[in-house]
């Protein structure tokens, strides 16, 4: 249960043989075999969009509207409340009023009528047009079409989702999942681009800037004839005439045109947050207005309702993590939350940040009334549509796929459902607790951390779903430097050595690995920096976990960290615990391996490589097997039911019980590493009378000058600092290091239980 995962290293295709390996390895893990589907891809053109007519009953679809057009007969578009909808609406809306169309459209609300065709709108509708065109939405509308029919409407669907078992008897349904069309990708708006161009291609083609904005923030597979439709749209986007892109471009910060990254988490957002704050319909004259003044009116509004959207998640996420926190997360394996004030059009952003957040499926609900009102979002490959397929009879209503889904249940059944949930993840995944994963295309050595790798790494944008940015791993990288930066620390500007190759990097949400020196296997992304005229690669961390088998033996470590826990003077029993231990490590949860030295850790990572190894703190609530170095007890808060201290008692027995107050606290017999331990830490009466005479002529400001001061190794200043604690002479923390003289008493070191403790293992 490794969180750094490789792509499968097939052999190369003979045909990628003139790429460099890690350009074949990427374009072979996106499909292509050859060196014609390798440029082809590499460089996406015109051509590589499909005919329009390729589409099952298209040819229907386009002479219905001729002749509605013609005719001067009255159509709508019935469109969704998100970006794609949206899009899609704009751009058809477009097309037919140049050609005449007595053309407007309707976009539901979603608090009161939600996503989808609905009788009621169905039934107003058709009092008031004559063709109803839906886009984004319709295919699974059975019901809803019948009545639009009845009352006389033609009625046109355009539709991506899955179909249901029988299909809406429209005049036409044009959907690239039916018929023989060769690419099922297409989103809504990039269906209702395909009609625009079987209307009139000369006055469709411009619109592909709002097709391609409509296929990112959909994420949709960014592959084929999607791949060359975000390519040539953004391109387009870049010098667009539209006044309301340029106006939603100017309040985004984007001076130049956008790339697929932009779009997603720029552009996008703020299109979706008017149909989740407020209206859709800000979002769709946005789009479509003429006036460069009024679009950046209705842009600044957009604005306004994104950062109030914002706030309201941000309120929704904090809130959800206080109640993750106190779940617990060995009994439970999906996350189910619920608050009484929520916004429904932020719960299921909610409910993906805390996926991301703990590699746990998540739900994230609404209470309204009687009812909860909620989405879900999948982590660590669980299927969640499958998972809360089996929880059906508990829904009022539900829908989705493997990535997400939405569902309405009564307030009465949410105990059962989160339950069923986590029982049905468990299934899944036989069960083994869920935990995130990073999926890296290969490995990078730092010699290929150049410019010139980011500049070809470019020819394979644009990205997004199906051709996701590459992410690389290294290893036997040394730390040189872990330094804290941003606000309150939180990021991480970072420089690592490989071999005799330098790089940099940054790592944003990693200042806790301030100044954790080691050898680190990484998990990175590739950018640019300019500095001062100079460009660089760099190295942008997602993830960095210590390379056991590399780090540096550190006895004064060893016994700095053994010194803070071993904070009583009462020996407990020692019973022997070693055949156990394999019972204990059964699953994925529930049992830390607390080892004071490193041989010990090293041992037990290579009998059980599935643990997490930690250095200082194991603080994860989800609490995986760990094995803990350099540990001290007050900094490991993880609700574990077994805590197995490895190097022997060393009188933190008590210590680690106080910090797991639920676990089993189970002990080994000291092993050799831990009497070489003792063999380095010990010192005789004389020796630690001069230490605490050193200590009272000046108060060091690190271990090192302490033990620099008082004449011995830094292994023994640790020593003698936890003896004068226990002799109660001073207290002492070891991070941040600090030392406090209580006052002076007479005492002899035979009182200390640790001194004891080492002279009689010695002794023996």
């Amino acid at each position: 249960m490794q969180a750094i995962v490789l792509r499968e290293q097939q052999a190369v295709p003979e045909g990628l043989s003139a790429y460099p390996t890690w350009m074949a390895r990427l374009l072979q893990a996106r499909g292509m075999e050859t060196r014609e589907a390798a440029e082809a891809f590499l460089h996406p053109c015109r051509e590589q969009i499909l005919p329009p007519l390729l589409l099952k009953d298209m040819a229907v679809a386009r002479d219905r509207l001729l002749q509605a057009i013609s005719g001067n007969k009255r159509i709508v578009i019935y469109g969704d409340y998100d970006c794609d909808g949206v899009c899609a609406c704009a751009l058809l809306l477009d097309v037919l009023r140049q050609m005449g169309a007595r053309a407007d459209c309707y976009i539901p609300d979603r608090e009161t009528e939600g996503y989808g065709l609905n009788m009621q709108a169905a039934e107003k509708l058709a009092g008031q047009y004559d063709v109803m065109v839906t886009v984004d939405c319709g295919i699974t509308s059975v019901s809803e079409v019948a009545l639009a029919k009845e009352r006389g409407m033609t009625v046109i669907v355009t539709d991506h989702h899955t179909p249901g078992a029988v299909l809406p008897g429209a005049d036409a349904v044009v959907s690239p999942l039916l018929g023989d069309y060769p690419f099922a990708g297409l989103c809504g708006a990039g269906v209702a681009w395909k009609l625009a161009l079987a209307l009139d291609a000369e006055k469709a083609e411009p619109l592909m800037e709002l097709a391609a904005l409509a296929t990112v923030a959909d994420m949709v597979p960014l592959l084929q004839e999607n791949r060359a439709l975000v390519k040539l749209g953004l391109e387009q986007m870049g010098k667009t005439e539209r006044p309301g892109l340029k106006a939603l471009m100017a309040v985004a910060g984007l001076e130049q045109g956008p790339d697929a990254q932009q779009v997603a988490f720029q552009l996008a957002p703020r299109i979706n947050a008017c149909g989740r704050m407020e209206s859709a319909r800000i979002a769709l004259d946005l789009l479509c207005e003429k006036d460069i003044g009024k679009a950046m009116l209705l842009a600044k509004q957009a604005q306004e309702l994104n950062e109030r959207r914002k706030r309201l998640e941000n309120g929704v996420v904090e809130e959800a993590r206080a109640q993750v926190a106190g779940m617990d997360l060995q009994t439970h394996h999906a996350i189910v939350v619920c608050g009484d004030d929520w916004n429904k059009g932020v719960v299921g952003l909610a409910a993906g940040k805390l996926a991301e957040q703990w590699g746990y499926p998540a739900v994230a609900l609404a209470r309204d009334g009687e009812n909860c009102v909620g989405s879900a979002r999948s982590a660590s490959g669980v299927d969640i549509y499958a998972a809360l397929k089996t929880c059906e009879d508990l829904f009022i209503r539900f829908g989705g796929h493997r990535q997400a889904a939405g569902m309405t249940l009564p307030a009465e059944k949410l105990d059962e459902f989160r339950t069923r949930l986590s029982d049905a993840v468990k299934a899944q995944r036989k069960g083994e607790a869920p935990r995130k994963q990073y999926l890296c295309d290969s490995e990078l050595d730092f010699a290929d951390v150049t410019a010139e790798t980011v500049q070809r790494l470019n020819l394979l944008e644009p990205f997004g779903m199906g051709n996701p940015s590459p992410v690389f791993a290294a290893k036997h990288a040394k730390a040189l430097s872990l330094r804290a930066v941003g606000a309150e620390g939180k990021h991480l500007q970072c420089e690592f050595l490989q071999g005799e190759q330098q790089r940099k990097g940054i790592f944003f949400g990693g200042g806790h690995w301030q100044g954790k020196e080691g050898v680190y296997a990484l998990v990175f992304q590739l950018s640019l920096n300019v500095f001062r005229e100079k460009t660089t690669a760099q190295m942008q961390l997602k993830y960095m976990t210590p390379e056991p088998e590399n780090m540096q033996k550190d006895m004064a470590k060893e016994a700095l960290a053994m010194a803070v826990s071993a904070r009583t003077a009462q020996p407990a029993e020692i019973p022997v615990f070693a055949e156990e231990m394999d019972g204990l490590m059964q699953g994925s949860q529930g049992t830390l391996l607390v080892c004071r030295c490193l041989e010990t850790a090293l041992s037990l990572h290579k009998r059980y490589p599935q643990a997490v190894f930690a250095v200082g703190k194991a603080d994860d609530p989800r609490a995986y097997h760990t094995i803990l170095l350099y540990g001290m007890s007050h900094k490991a808060c993880a609700p574990f039911r077994h805590v197995v201290l490895c190097d022997g008692e060393l009188f933190e027995k008590a210590a680690w019980q106080r910090a797991c107050p639920s676990a089993q606290v189970h002990v080994c017999r000291e092993g050799t590493p831990a009497k070489k331990l003792f063999t380095a830490m010990k010192l005789e009466k004389e020796e630690l009378r001069a230490c605490y005479r050193t200590l009272m002529r000046q108060v060091p400001r690190d271990i090192v000058s302490f033990a620099e001061m008082a004449g011995v190794t830094r292994t023994q200043g640790a020593f003698a600092l936890a003896v004068f604690e226990e002799m109660e002479l001073i207290e002492f923390e070891a991070e941040p290091f600090r030392v406090r003289l209580l006052p002076m008493h007479k005492r002899d070191p035979e009182e200390s239980a640790l001194y004891q403790l080492i002279h009689r293992v010695l002794e023996a």
